[in-house]
């Protein structure tokens, strides 16, 4: 068998693995990587039947991993994971099936071993085991970890609350200069502190590449390129840095610091059923089957800890929208060329990244778009409106018009995006409300956040930002 499938190896190298365009490279990546994912499993089960056979003690190695790591001269990590793998796939039978036949993807079955180590919600995850194989087929791995993560966090509360709290407890920051004279910077902490320190973080980097992009076009006009810019991104992100630490040691003390907006979404289950649990109150254990509606997260798909999220909300106000319908019932109008406000928004609720397949940019960084292109003719004929129903997040690269023509053009279609819809009544998006007021069933909170100086976390009544 071994030789067959090595003389069919060779034969794909003999051929050369050259595609004459895009569509030939669509396919030769498929087969192999249906290949490929074929091999790990076959990896994975010899791991699995060493194990059970006992066969690693025949040559006084203290496992399977050791011995496979051994002969196949892996690292640790490659061989933990193909440990965990192998415990995972003994008491997931689909998960292997699907595994071995090349439909299910390395990757995501690491994802499902990791989450079959954790024992709090082993069970659970045998039970829901056809739940995880769906998800992990019709989305690319960011959008299934995502999925995963929240599937651990309604499972296992309890163990997600602590981590949360322990992240908190142990936090820290320092500073630490290396041999060559340059300084590392490491630090570490809570969800929702981090996802404020990301939201200021990435306001300083957008603003040193304007100012490299503005310098960059007074000497090249409109043939200005990302080529043409004086610093790499990463130099850029420590500059940005360095502006923070000096804008900081320049504020006097009292001074009235800028408002910086994180937006943090919570469905209405969520947030009301950790109101219970802050209030002491009974409270009954999450759906781990309730997949279309749970979201904690920041806007860009950050999750966060649902307890620590909602007692930041409890010193502030918040402002809702509503999800899980598949209809789109906000329309601005065919006449409204741009999403501004609440229509752009909405849009940004409907992904964490840029629509485009494969393109991970972060929907905070990204234009609103026309899915179909916006039409000034009479009844919109040929075009589509402005409503969050055909807009996507799209990142620079793809609001070109070259771009939007190829989207019709895809093998494939762009990333399915699960637009959030309002009640029929007027300004059910645009209203800020404070906590007190009802909120009802299908709502998603949205909590307004920014850091404050001497204090952990507060929530501010603040005009959004966009």
């Amino acid at each position: 068998a071994f030789e067959a499938v090595d003389s069919g190896l060779d034969a794909v190298f003999e051929a050369g693995l050259v595609p004459a365009n895009s569509r030939d490279a669509i396919t030769v990546i498929e087969e192999l990587e249906c290949l490929g994912r074929r091999v790990d499993a076959a990896r994975a089960e010899i791991v699995r039947t060493i194990s059970q056979a006992g066969l690693f003690r025949q040559d006084r190695h203290a496992s399977a991993k050791v011995m496979v790591r051994h002969v196949a001269s892996l690292s640790d990590t490659e061989a933990a994971s193909r440990a965990r793998a192998a415990k995972a796939i003994r008491r997931l039978p689909l998960v292997a099936e699907q595994w071995r036949c090349g439909r299910l993807g390395t990757a995501q079955v690491g994802r499902i071993a990791r989450v079959h180590a954790n024992p709090r919600v082993r069970q659970a995850l045998a039970e829901a085991e056809k739940d995880f194989v769906n998800q992990a087929a019709v989305g690319d791995y960011r959008s299934f970890d995502n999925w995963v993560t929240g599937w651990v966090t309604r499972v296992d509360q309890d163990g997600t609350r602590d981590a949360a709290q322990r992240s908190h407890q142990n936090r820290n920051a320092s500073m630490v200069q290396d041999f060559d004279k340059s300084w590392e910077l490491k630090a570490h902490g809570g969800p929702l502190a981090g996802a404020e320190m990301l939201e200021v973080f990435n306001k300083f980097i957008e603003a040193e590449f304007k100012t490299d992009w503005e310098s960059a076009s007074a000497q090249h006009g409109d043939d200005t390129s990302k080529a043409d810019l004086a610093r790499s991104d990463a130099q850029r992100r420590f500059d940005a840095l360095t502006e923070i630490f000096q804008r900081a040691a320049s504020t006097k003390p009292g001074g009235v610091r800028p408002k910086v907006v994180t937006n943090i979404m919570i469905d209405y289950e969520t947030y009301q059923r950790e109101l219970r649990h802050l209030a002491g109150q009974t409270v009954e254990p999450a759906d781990p089957n309730n997949h279309t509606t749970f979201r904690c997260s920041t806007i860009d798909g950050h999750p966060l800890d649902p307890t620590e999220t909602v007692a930041a909300s409890l010193t502030g106000h918040v402002r809702r929208s509503v999800i899980g319908a598949d209809s789109v019932q906000i329309d601005l109008g065919r006449e409204q060329r741009l999403f501004r406000g609440t229509a752009a928004l909405a849009v940004r609720l409907s992904s964490n990244y840029c629509y485009w397949p494969g393109c991970y940019v972060p929907t905070s960084q990204c234009q609103i778009d026309h899915l179909t292109p916006f039409n000034h003719r009479a009844g919109g004929a040929g075009g589509g409106s402005t409503s969050p129903g055909n807009g996507g997040p799209a990142c620079g690269k793809q609001t070109q018009p070259s771009q939007r023509t190829r989207l019709h053009r895809l093998a494939r279609p762009p990333r399915q995006l699960a637009h959030p819809t309002t009640r029929r009544h007027q300004n059910q998006l645009t209203r800020t409300r404070p906590l007190t007021e009802a909120v009802g069933a299908g709502d998603c909170v949205i909590l307004n956040c920014r850091a404050v100086g001497g204090k952990r976390r507060s929530c501010q009544k603040a005009k959004p930002q966009y």
